[in-house]
């Protein structure tokens, strides 16, 4: 069964999009157990990463999908329309440049970041196994390797972890360059 909800936006912008101006929910389907919002940037223009040029022009649009905090025991997807803008600079090593969302996700994430905040918390109170039973539990349905991936990232025990895994493994792995956080 298939549910389309209200779009009222001041409704799930209080939410969902708290405190984020630059996202225009446009529709809200609910269908077995998953709500999914259909959202736009409020974006006319951005800046370039690389030079600051401001750009208007857009040179299209793609559709991201991110997985956020489950909301009444449901599962709850953001479908966020993403605009790329041109680069007006002729110097600029980068012609493209997508819109950015920094307080709704990381670029290229696949998670917002209040779901990505939580697995977090519950990678560094169990990790593993234990970790993804809970996460499941929860609503949040990520694996045991998810959530030590984001234990990873966590500067408290990042090099805590980076010495483990350097002992751990063979030399011949551990000589290689550890990314940085």
């Amino acid at each position: 069964m298939v549910l389309v909800m209200q779009t009222d936006a001041p409704f799930w912008d209080s939410l969902v999009f708290d405190g984020i101006d630059e996202v225009e929910v446009e529709a809200v389907t609910a269908a077995f157990g998953t709500v999914e919002v259909v959202a736009r940037g409020r974006a006319a223009a951005a800046a370039c990463p690389d030079c600051g040029c401001f750009s208007d022009r857009i040179h299209d649009r793609y559709q991201h999908r991110l997985k956020d905090l489950p909301h009444a025991d449901q599962g709850f997807v953001i479908r966020l329309t993403v605009q790329r803008f041109i680069c007006g600079s002729a110097d600029c090593p980068r012609r493209t440049f997508a819109e950015p969302f920094s307080r709704l996700a990381a670029p290229y994430a696949r998670f917002t970041t209040r779901l990505d905040h939580a697995l977090e918390r519950v990678g560094l109170a169990l990790a593993g196994r234990a970790g993804a039973r809970l996460a499941a539990q929860l609503g949040f349905g990520a694996g045991r390797m998810t959530l030590l991936r984001g234990s990873w990232h966590c500067p408290i025990l990042s090099s805590a972890l980076r010495g483990c895994w350097e002992w751990t493994t063979p030399r011949s792995v551990a000589a290689r360059p550890i990314p940085p956080c």
